[in-house]
């Protein structure tokens, strides 16, 4: 059974912060000690340990707006992929999040060090239900496929969250 937990300890802080830090590229990632900030001072901004039967499993950070979420980071402990986790964790995204999540995925679009890594993300979350809403966002100067779990969470609640994170975007149709 997959669960979301909050930090409560030193190790499962350090757990969550060596797994972001082995998952994101350093373009993506936030320093972790603003991320805790911000968590600490919204009750919207969740950091939370993803759990498989009480054993840590990997890490999210998202923005709850209700029945609707924003999905900044998302990861699976790497020695555990493979194993269906990521499709568990989705759809108990889709039960928490009635009205659906959002969440960003690097640009498939164009020639990357990391191509087939991009493909394998991107193919993940389209074998898993999640729709592609054919938007592009910018930030950091790097562009992100928008995915949604539903139409119901829309490009309005994406900019709603991250004006809440304080961060910059532009959503860009695309071509």
């Amino acid at each position: 059974m997959i669960s979301f937990s909050e930090i409560s300890n030193f190790d499962e802080s350090n757990y969550w912060m060596n797994l972001y830090d082995a998952s994101f590229p350093e373009y993506e990632k936030t320093p972790f000690n603003d991320l805790v900030q911000m968590s600490n001072s919204d009750h919207r901004i969740k950091m939370y340990l993803v759990k498989y039967n009480d054993n840590k499993a990997g890490i999210i950070y998202l923005v709850d707006m209700n029945t609707k979420a924003f999905i900044l980071y998302f990861a699976i402990d790497s020695s555990i992929r493979g194993q269906g986790l990521g499709k568990l964790v989705i759809n108990a995204l889709n039960k928490e999040f009635k009205d659906g999540f959002i969440l960003e995925c690097e640009s498939t679009i164009g020639n990357f060090p990391n191509s087939e890594q991009r493909d394998a993300r991107y193919r993940f979350y389209m074998k898993n239900g999640l729709i592609d809403t054919n938007l592009f966002s910018m930030d950091s100067g790097q562009k992100f496929h928008l995915f949604t779990s539903n139409e119901k969470c829309t490009k309005d609640n994406y900019l709603y969250a991250n004006k809440l994170l304080g961060i910059s975007v532009d959503v860009l149709k695309r071509k």
